[in-house]
């Protein structure tokens, strides 16, 4: 096989050389070889960066939002001309089918469009009713530099919904994408500067997180930090932003409960859930991440789902007539081989899959079959955390009430999903699941219209909507006086009469 180059970093919109720094591997997960090379970056470098991005912000604001979004919709322009391009870069750095590939850049591409659209509609807020000569205003002031922290498993699409609001509203942004998928970030930023972006407003740094969150978060530039994870990196990134109180804006882990009622359409409901919980092989914080079916429909739930998990079709991401890639890495693959076996011990029963491939093709990538598992009970491990690959546990339950309780029992709150035809119980799912999203009789994925936040350890702050745009502002309150001379009646030293 040919060696692969080294990609440098990017920053003031050029790729740096790698020179003699240590460099990672990207690992293609279907069969194992190296899609690409990256540098490692240095305390040097991660400093470089954040200075660049600091010294480019104040004239990247001062050009006003309705040019920042210029920028950003050249960039979906110019990011449809490679959209296969990137669709290919995706499938070789973490495993997606291309057609889920395809969807991700169009997704990416709708991100730039639809946060530029706010350029024009962002407005503060003038106090009335002030005595004469008095004004107060609340205006809309970026952040400064921002710190983007972004995962493996929608390397285009999470990746551009922070980069799209966050420049809109006149912050710069110093980019660390996950080690398994830093070519696409790479392609990504290339796209931006091509489309105008000046130098130093977006930075891209590759390497391990453990190495370049302390350097990037404790520099004082960083005024916000916005992370897609883990909850684990969640906490941490919290730690390193205590000492200077970064905002920290994350989306954190879920475990997302799908009910499904005995009035419930079945082949709907069964073919809904299925796309949750399989859709990029199981690695989406939304995945539908436990199901609870009534006792009285279980049994035809369970064979309808389990039909139709038969007929999916696991191979590369590239390959033809695929449904389901490998997951991103053998060591992921073998945590969810894991969870199964443990569930099993704890009780569950295999209906459909649960073991990995040891011959053929698939042996050499991180394949794992689709799974569902029934009789798990609410104790089982992988009832209560987070699995993140095609794993579908099935649980019963007696009445609606007690759905919705067992459901909300988890420390996690991202999404939910309800099926139902009866009015008032859907009602009574909206207004009582306590999770960030909740979808009646369908799935996701989320719009950027909607707020994506998760409750409890989810999640902080959101992205979507205005409320996702400001998230990435500050509020700052203006007071003036008009009077000449100044009112001051009420200064040191006070006056009374008599």
């Amino acid at each position: 096989m040919p060696d692969v180059p080294v990609r440098g970093l990017f920053l003031d919109n050029e790729e740096v050389p790698p020179g003699d720094r240590p460099v990672l591997e990207v690992i293609d997960p279907a069969d194992g070889t190296v899609a690409g090379r990256v540098v490692r970056a240095t305390a040097d470098d991660l400093r470089a960066a954040m200075d660049s991005a600091a010294r480019a912000q104040p004239a990247w604001n001062g050009i006003g939002a309705a040019a920042r979004a210029r920028t950003l919709v050249a960039a979906a322009e110019r990011l449809r001309a490679r959209k296969e391009e990137l669709a290919h870069l995706m499938t070789r750095e973490m495993g997606k089918v291309l057609v889920e590939a395809r969807a991700e850049v169009d997704g990416a591409i709708d991100n730039l469009d639809y946060y530029a659209a706010f350029a024009r509609t962002l407005s503060g807020e003038e106090v009335a009713g002030l005595p004469a000569g008095a004004t107060m205003r609340l205006i809309w002031v970026p952040r400064g530099v921002v710190v983007a922290i972004t995962p493996w498993n929608f390397p285009a699409a999470t990746v551009t919904r922070k980069i799209a609001p966050a420049l809109l509203g006149g912050n710069t942004m110093v980019l660390k994408p996950s080690s398994n998928t830093p070519l696409s970030s790479l392609l990504l930023a290339a796209t931006l500067r091509d489309a105008g972006l000046p130098p130093g407003v977006l930075n891209v740094v590759t390497g391990p997180g453990s190495e370049t969150g302390p350097g990037l978060l404790q520099h004082p530039a960083c005024s916000t930090v916005t992370l897609t994870g883990s909850t684990a990196s969640g906490v941490e990134v919290l730690r390193l932003a205590a000492p200077r109180v970064v905002k920290c804006l994350l989306e954190l882990g879920g475990k997302a409960p799908v009910l499904v009622g005995a009035d419930a359409d079945l082949d709907w409901a069964a073919r809904a859930t299925v796309w949750a919980r399989y859709w990029n092989a199981g690695q989406a914080c939304i995945a539908a991440e436990r199901c609870y079916v009534a006792e009285a429909v279980a049994a035809p739930f369970v064979e309808k789902v389990a039909r139709l998990v038969r007929t999916l079709r696991v191979g590369p991401g590239l390959a033809p007539g695929v449904d389901l890639g490998p997951l991103y890495s053998t060591r992921a693959r073998d945590t969810v081989a894991q969870e199964v076996v443990g569930a099993v011990a704890a009780g569950a029963r295999v209906v459909v899959g649960g073991e990995v491939p040891r011959s053929g093709p698939l042996a050499r990538g991180a394949f794992y079959p689709p799974t569902v598992l029934d009789r798990v009970t609410d104790e089982s491990a992988i009832a209560r955390e987070e699995i993140f690959g095609p794993v579908l546990p099935l649980l019963t339950f007696h009445d609606w009430d007690e759905a919705i309780r067992r459901a909300n029992a988890s420390p996690y709150g991202l999404s939910s999903y309800v099926f139902t035809r009866d009015l008032a119980r859907a009602e009574k799912a909206i207004r009582e699941l306590s999770f960030g999203e909740t979808y009646v009789n369908r799935v996701g994925p989320e719009s950027p219209q909607g707020y994506h936040a998760g409750f409890r350890t989810s999640g902080l702050g959101g992205e979507g909507t205005v409320w996702g745009v400001r998230d990435y502002l500050q509020l700052k309150t203006v007071y003036v006086d008009w009077n000449d001379p100044p009112r001051a009646d009420y200064f040191l030293p006070y006056r009374t009469d008599g």
